[in-house]
């Protein structure tokens, strides 16, 4: 039986112009998928001994290195003449024609010249696993790119670093273009997701030997685009701003992880992230920062075995937090929470869907933080809030908000677990816009005037 809501809440997001249907994307083409990537190990491309000592030891520490595998030098030779050309590309077995092309030495369409003045062939350009781009860059995958870097045989540094498989800076951009960035795991997708070692090393070593940390690092505003990105602790990892868009996250630890700082502001937009141990977190220190959020769905994440804070859609701190369009549901632990200390303003826009997850829809609190978290939490749309494990909308006792609703807009919150709208301290309610059943406060603490949720046919 479904309630008759005002806006039926058993749609999707697609039908309320919302966030992009990932299935309509092709991340992957029919003749590729992951599981043939790594499967496929036959790769054997002849090189002298330092070539290859240098792809074993040094392949994702040098932070601004432009070619791989093959030397420039080689790539300039192949450009002379056909004779030394069909010479080297010889050296390639074989065997190993399909990992050579569709494994991590996807192409990028950079541009390049020889000494001799010809365009480069296009492997000499291709993007491999490691590499930095630095403002003014713009990268286009045209293959999946595939990290199989050998955690065993790799450095110390390597083995303690939050290494990025590619990296972003300033204004930097990146376009997958509907291709994926992933990396190879000796262990299946629990070993990373449960993750909770006493260091980097550690955590490397003993869940998956991960290479690489963080798929996506974007920093001073760069920006990536149309990408698929899994098996990383941090799916996408973004310090001192930047903006992620049109993108499927899933199967990491945390699938989009934010570090700003004060002045900064990170955009997400037409996202989906899901099936990662926590979807979108927002770090504790970030403070006096804007996070915007727009048509993202942030759902089945699933938490984690060793991490009791995580499971959550949406967990947000910031000084200007706004979510327009967007659903964080079937969580398992809180579709959205609020975080932090000092002031916030938290702005709801458009219709957002907070359902179906095992703790609360939309929880506020200052988790580790020093002081209280104040501000104001402004709904200016319809928010729905319902069929929560516990509660529907909580407000907890060192949390203090000012919650309004805009002319013509809602906050629904009905059939949850515990509360509809639970209120342990000192927040304050506006006088219309309220659809609830239960209610509770602390003592003394201000509810909400609810108008009833409509009884299921």
């Amino acid at each position: 039986m479904t309630p008759n809501y005002p806006v039926e809440i058993g749609h999707s997001l697609e039908e309320e112009g919302g966030a992009f249907d990932e299935e309509k994307i092709n991340f992957y083409p029919p003749s590729l998928s992951l599981p043939q990537l790594q499967d496929d190990n036959n790769i054997s491309i002849e090189g002298s001994e330092d070539d290859e000592e240098n792809d074993e030891t040094e392949k994702g520490e040098a932070a601004n290195k432009k070619r791989p595998g093959m030397s420039k030098v080689v790539c300039t030779i192949l450009a002379l003449g056909a004779a030394v050309t069909t010479a080297v590309v010889a050296a390639v077995s074989v065997t190993g024609a399909h990992r050579y092309a569709q494994s991590q030495i996807s192409t990028s369409l950079l541009s390049g010249q020889s000494k001799a003045g010809k365009a480069e062939p296009a492997y000499c350009n291709r993007l491999i696993c490691g590499q930095n781009f630095t403002s003014g860059e713009k990268i286009t995958l045209s293959e999946d790119l595939f990290c199989d870097d050998n955690f065993g045989t790799a450095s110390n540094k390597v083995k303690k670093s939050l290494n990025c498989a590619i990296t972003l800076e300033g204004d930097a951009e990146l376009d997958c273009n509907g291709y994926g960035i992933s990396q190879n795991s000796s262990l299946a997708n629990d070993a990373l997701l449960n993750c909770n070692a006493q260091s980097v090393e550690d955590e490397k070593t003993n869940c998956g030997g991960l290479y690489y940390y963080r798929g996506i690092c974007l920093s001073g505003n760069a920006k990536a685009k149309n990408c698929r990105v899994d098996t990383f602790f941090d799916g996408f990892y973004v310090e001192s701003g930047g903006e992620i868009k049109d993108s499927l996250v899933l199967q990491n630890r945390v699938g989009i992880f934010v570090n700003d700082g004060p002045g900064d502001s990170t955009k997400i937009s037409k996202t989906t992230v899901r099936g990662n141990a926590q979807g979108i977190d927002v770090k504790k220190s970030s403070t006096d920062n804007k996070i915007y959020i727009d048509q993202v769905r942030s759902n089945n994440n699933v938490g984690s075995d060793n991490i009791a804070k995580y499971g959550d859609g949406f967990h947000l701190y910031g000084k200007e937090i706004t979510v327009k369009d967007s659903e964080a549901s079937s969580n398992a632990r809180n579709g959205m929470l609020i975080d932090g200390a000092g002031t916030t303003s938290v702005d709801l826009k458009g219709t957002i869907f907070l359902r179906h997850n095992e703790a609360s829809g939309l929880a506020t609190d200052n988790i580790n933080s020093a002081g209280p978290l104040n501000g104001t939490l402004n709904v200016d749309g319809q928010v729905n809030i319902y069929e929560n494990g516990a509660f529907g909308l909580v407000l907890r006792s060192d949390t203090y908000f000012d919650v309004e609703v805009k002319k013509g807009g809602s906050l629904i919150s009905c059939e949850n677990g515990n509360k509809d709208i639970r209120n342990y301290g000192a927040s304050t309610f506006g006088d219309d816009g309220f659809t609830c059943g239960t209610t509770k406060g602390g003592t003394g603490s201000p509810l909400p005037a609810c108008a009833s949720c409509p009884l299921c046919s």
